[in-house]
This record gives C-alpha cells, structure tokens and sequence, in this order.
C-alpha cells in the first residue's frame, strides 16, 4: 500500500508534480536577475568615478587625464573612460582584470602606494601597465583607432613613417611602444 502512495506522488496531474515547472521558473528568473546584477557591477566598476574613487595617487592622475586628448582636451570634446583603455572589452581577459585590481585594495590598505609615496612607485607601476597593453598589441587602443580606416597621407612625414604596420611587425612594436604619455604623464 505504502509503494502505491509513494508512485502516486509522482504520477503525472499530481500537485507534486507542479513543483518541476515552478521549479525550473523560479531557476531561470534567479539566472536573470544574477546576470543582470552581475553585469550592472561590472558596469558600475568600469565607470570612471568608480576608478577614481579606490586608486591611490588618482588626483594627480585625474587631472594630467582630463588635460590630455583622451580625457577631453580635444576639439570633439570626447572622452575615453580608464576602462577604455586599461579594461579588455573580452569577457575573460575583463575579469582577469577586475581580478588582478583588487591588489590595488590590498596595496591602499597597506600603505605600499598612497600620495606622498606614489610618485616614487610611478614608473614602476607604469611600465606594468605598458607591458600588459604590449602583450595584448595595444588590443584596447585599436577598439577606438581602427588601422584600417586611417588616412596614413594625411599624417605627418614622421607620422607615415611610424604607422607603416610592416615596420611594426619587424620591430615588434605596437601603439604603446611609441604612444607614452597621451593619457597620463610619462613617469621621470
């Protein structure tokens, strides 16, 4: 008697049976609500206030930032977001990034970078950076400079030379070889 009440739990019609549908609903709104949770923090942790507000030093920073052409100072008035440039847009590498960066919450803790010291630890830090835009072949300058719409004649004498894209590859040199100190002042 007992194994006929148990099969009958799960016969088909059973009020048991609604927990499956209701189940897997509940299961696919969660999954909504988390991705679009998930991708609002990356999004928020992308913005430019959000950068200046954690990074040590940022002040001096900010301001040699929004004197430059990547921070404004340009007759479009355009700006390119810290993202833009030190956050892959690929999911993977972006979250190896977002990773790597909370170091800078360690470091702020411990004292090892903060504003009376930062300046001494400048090119250190920068030439991080730089390396990494190296191994990824200035990946995040080309999302904004696309090479293949440029009008090399229009560029200086100096600047056809440079941007000879064969040259770059004998080289092995990419935007940041030669691209130092657009967007913040070159360390001394």
């Amino acid at each position: 008697m007992k194994s006929e009440s148990k099969s009958a739990l799960w016969k088909p019609g059973s009020k048991w049976m609604l927990g499956l549908p209701v189940g897997a609903l509940l299961m696919v709104v969660i999954g909504i609500f988390a991705t679009i949770g998930f991708n609002g923090v990356i999004h928020a942790t992308n913005d430019n206030a959000f950068c200046f507000s954690c990074h040590v030093g940022m002040d001096t920073i900010v301001e040699e930032y929004q004197a430059t052409v990547h921070g404004g100072a340009n007759p479009t008035g355009f700006a390119a977001t810290c993202s833009d440039c030190h956050v892959p847009k690929e999911f993977f590498p972006k979250m190896l990034v977002k990773i790597k960066a909370t170091k800078d919450i360690y470091h702020q803790l411990m004292g090892t970078y903060n504003l009376e010291n930062f300046e001494s630890h400048r090119t250190e830090l920068a030439e991080n950076v730089r390396e990494v835009m190296k191994s990824r072949d200035s990946k995040e300058c080309k999302n904004c400079h696309n090479i293949a719409t440029w009008d090399v004649s229009a560029q200086s004498d100096k600047g056809q030379q440079n941007h000879n894209q064969e040259s770059w590859a004998e080289k092995g040199k990419t935007c940041i070889s030669c691209h130092i100190g657009l967007a913040h002042n070159k360390p001394r």
